[in-house]
């Protein structure tokens, strides 16, 4: 469980070795919710450069800080790193295949401040669309356990947002039908 001292300093490495971008998994959630050790591994979509056409970028830095090199479920590359001994996984996104985050989410992001280093993350309606679209929330287990994560930390949504998202996606229906469950 990262804290937020060995999330910010790996994310102000990668930002200054040209890998900077916006967190899209579960740590915006966690960041949202003010959260200061976070669960999982971060997932960066890099926005600063492709990091697929670009790999010896993350090769380079995995090289100079001493991480291992690895990669995720879409192809794209993954890193594990030591911070001041915490172990820290960072998964690289970009939009390939059927693997797409549409701009209007990625430049609509939060800032948030960590330890003096400034991070980009969507907003917990993205993240929860985006869950939707991926059919994620179709595991009951998912949605029990994010649906008492918004609860627990009392999130509020902002269900206009969430409705203008699902436009930028086909089958808007399907999207409503999986977030009903999640968010009534």
């Amino acid at each position: 469980m990262p804290s937020a001292k060995a999330l910010a300093k790996v994310l102000d490495l990668l930002a200054r070795e040209g890998l900077s971008g916006v967190l899209i998994g579960g740590t915006s959630l966690q960041l949202a919710a003010g959260m200061q050790r976070f669960e999982g591994d971060l997932d960066l979509f890099v926005t600063s450069t492709s990091v697929l056409a670009n790999l010896s970028i993350v090769e380079e830095f995995v090289r100079r800080h001493g991480c291992l090199l690895g990669s995720t479920w879409v192809g794209t590359p993954s890193i594990t790193c030591y911070v001041d001994g915490e172990e820290i996984v960072v998964d690289f996104y970009e939009n390939m295949h059927d693997f797409y985050i549409p701009s209007e989410i990625l430049e609509d992001s939060s800032e948030y401040e960590i330890q003096g280093v400034k991070v980009r993350a969507i907003r917990p309606e993205d993240y929860l669309v985006l869950k939707a679209v991926s059919s994620a929330l179709e595991d009951p287990d998912l949605v029990e356990s994010l649906r008492e994560f918004l609860r627990s930390k009392r999130l509020k949504l902002n269900r206009r947002l969430i409705e203008s998202r699902l436009q930028l996606f086909e089958d808007p229906q399907v999207i409503i039908r999986r977030l009903s469950e999640l968010i009534g």
